[in-house]
């Protein structure tokens, strides 16, 4: 490559796919990403991998799921400096200019997680290039597929998660109708320290580098100088990436609670009714030792069949006794968390390192074929959130900075200040599909620094859902 500010000449050159700005759910945008280290929810599952296993204190059941629906959306597209290169973004004037979407899963049986999530970018830029080259107007997508697995051990004292992620870079020309794509994969490792009735956490994340080669096809074939080139209708030549890169990351985390508890022991519904399900057991394999023994001394069918039923008959009593057991245990545990509904107050910082990328440019540079290097050096993000239980039934209000670093020499490092809320909604069973005491949440998100302006929303659910008479 060339130096930075002359026209691209050549193919051979990477694309650096860093993520400069916080785009994840609500609560951690209104945390200013500084959520390693709290790791609950949909929501930490692209900041902590150990994610999926780790239990807040309101779930108590074996089985329990997450879901989270991410949009966050420029609040203007005038005079943004998106990327931080120093320079207004020049992008299009259109409602699908700038689009982030994140939806996402998670999974649990006992202290095993499952999480599964997309991250969804679009861009759609009117390039400004160098001397030369006709404007045009070029369009951009980038989705990453995390799968995630991770278990808890010591009553989820301790959660540790392993995690694959998958990239997927398309770029298309307008003019030309040209299209580009590659793809690559990396790993994940996640770490959550949460000790029982202590007031803090402590995380870990780490993310492999991933750096993929092109896609090519009959249409699309490398020149006799080996470079990837689209030549638009206006006779200019785009030269394309010989790959695309994401760098490794290490974000590393603490948070700690003041108020409501962080780390409630976490037990199962079934544990807190292990004696009477020994009890019940224990029945149970006294009743099948007196069931076989009558029906070996039966001696007509009429006999056998009437002593299978008599046991039949005590054996779903005794399970309706273990049921409503099991039901009291529920409501106990559920008066018990309300109590632990209450005003709180949380404070979360972490430290976020990206390392450096070899012959990159950013995706800017790219669009405008413009070089602007990016992702010489290793950078470091500092990162602090304070959330606070406001109203504790019905709002969660939270606020944060963190500082951005720069990949480009042609600019600075830049300071963000974050803000968020949760408001509880109504309860609904979606017609139906969810449980009837679903108490649904809508989340909101704001991160504001110089040239720069993004909001976002989620939905999702309230926690604990105990309603006052059960």
């Amino acid at each position: 490559m060339g130096p930075n500010g002359s026209a691209l000449q050549t193919s051979d050159y990477a694309i650096d796919l860093y993520q400069g700005p916080v785009f994840a759910g609500s609560r951690v945008t209104g945390l200013a990403g500084a959520y390693v280290a709290i790791a609950e929810d949909v929501d930490g599952d692209l900041q902590n991998p150990a994610t999926p296993a780790v239990r807040p204190f309101f779930s108590y059941s074996h089985f329990d799921y997450w879901l989270g629906f991410g949009l966050t959306l420029p609040a203007t597209l005038n005079g943004v400096d998106f990327f931080n290169s120093g320079h207004a973004t020049s992008v299009q004037n259109a409602p699908d200019a700038f689009v982030f979407f994140v939806p996402s899963v998670n999974l649990q049986w006992g202290e095993l997680g499952v999480g599964l999530t997309l991250e969804l970018s679009s861009y759609a830029l009117s390039s400004q290039p160098a001397p030369g080259l006709a404007a045009a107007s070029v369009g951009a997508s980038i989705a990453t597929f995390h799968l995630q697995v991770a278990h808890g051990f010591f009553h989820n004292q301790l959660v540790a998660g392993l995690g694959a992620r998958v990239t997927s870079f398309s770029a298309n020309n307008r003019q030309s109708h040209a299209n580009f794509g590659s793809n690559g994969n990396g790993y994940e490792l996640g770490i959550l320290y949460k000790p029982e009735d202590l007031p803090f956490r402590i995380g870990m994340a780490l993310r492999t580098a991933i750096r993929t080669e092109a896609e090519y096809n009959d249409r699309m074939l490398p020149n006799e100088n080996g470079d990837l080139v689209i030549e638009t209708d206006g006779g200019a030549s785009y030269y394309l990436p010989k790959s695309v890169a994401l760098p490794w990351d290490l974000n590393l985390g603490v948070s700690f609670q003041l108020g409501r508890p962080i780390n409630v022991p976490w037990r199962t519904s079934a544990e807190m009714i292990e004696r009477e399900r020994l009890s019940h057991r224990l029945r149970e394999i006294e009743r099948e030792e007196q069931r076989n023994a009558a029906l070996a001394s039966a001696q007509t069918t009429e006999e056998r069949n009437e002593i299978e039923l008599s046991y039949l008959r005590a054996q779903l009593a005794d399970d309706a006794k273990l049921d409503d057991a099991s039901d009291a245990a529920r409501r106990g545990t559920e008066r018990t968390l309300s109590q632990l509904n209450r005003r709180y107050l949380q404070v979360s910082t972490s430290l976020l390192i990206s390392g450096s990328v070899e012959q990159a440019i950013g995706v800017e540079s790219f669009l405008s074929q413009n070089i602007n290097r990016s992702g010489a050096k290793r950078v470091y993000s500092p990162r602090l959130g304070v959330e606070a239980g406001v109203i504790p039934e019905w709002l969660k209000l939270r606020a944060g900075s963190y500082l951005e670093p720069t990949r480009f020499e042609t600019s600075t490092p830049r300071l963000h200040g974050t803000f968020g809320l949760d408001a509880r909604l109504l309860m609904w069973n979606v017609f139906g599909l969810w449980p009837d005491d679903y108490v649904w949440r809508l989340g909101l998100g704001a991160d504001a620094a110089a040239r720069y302006f993004t909001w976002g929303l989620t939905i999702g659910g309230w926690y604990p859902r105990w309603r006052k008479g059960e």
